[in-house]
């Protein structure tokens, strides 16, 4: 899929210690917005309602045992950027369903050694769909197996990292989209 059009292809590495706080948490702010200042194809970048992106790489600093210790079995990777192609499944109540829109965007397992995982390396995350995020800051939050925010003792002053991989497909030309071809 990439390799069709690799000029609309986005790595980016962020590291929580270089957020606009400056100060690493379970809850970052970052502005990959300012990207398009060195895109080729800036306008078309711009343009775009939607991409697909997804975690190649995290790494926390933090260990399995702490992890086991915490009863954490994973971390999920959320931007806060909810597409509807994306659900999680919810306690049900009178007033949600039993799934939901998400916006998670990778989940990594931690080695806590309570749980059994499957091989990640065969099934890495995959692309999921969102709205495009470099028309903006981003916030991306380390959440828990159950949804909830990682523990400040997980994530306080603990430096954490991602690869991301955007993906932003060509955009219809919105002139031949909507108008009719003229024949003289």
């Amino acid at each position: 899929m990439e390799q069709q059009n690799p000029t609309n292809l986005f790595n980016v590495f962020l590291n929580a210690s270089d957020c606009l706080a400056q100060i690493p948490s379970n809850t970052c702010r970052f502005d990959i917005g300012s990207i398009l200042s060195q895109a080729p194809n800036a306008e078309e970048l711009e343009n775009a309602g939607t991409c697909l992106i997804k975690v190649k790489y995290f790494q926390i600093e933090r260990t399995a045992a702490q992890f086991t210790t915490d009863a954490t079995s994973l971390i999920q990777i959320r931007m806060i950027n909810q597409y509807p192609n994306n659900i999680e499944s919810a306690p049900q109540t009178t007033k949600n369903k039993n799934v939901v829109s998400s916006n998670i965007i990778g989940i990594v397992g931690v080695g806590n050694t309570d749980y059994t995982y499957s091989d990640f390396q065969s099934n890495p995350n995959d692309y999921v769909a969102i709205a495009n995020p470099f028309r903006n800051q981003i916030e991306i939050q380390l959440t828990d197996q159950d949804g909830d925010l990682l523990g400040t003792s997980a994530t306080a002053n603990k430096d954490w990292a991602c690869w991301l991989c955007v993906y932003v497909p060509p955009q219809v030309d919105i002139l031949n989209k909507n108008m009719p071809s003229l024949n003289y």
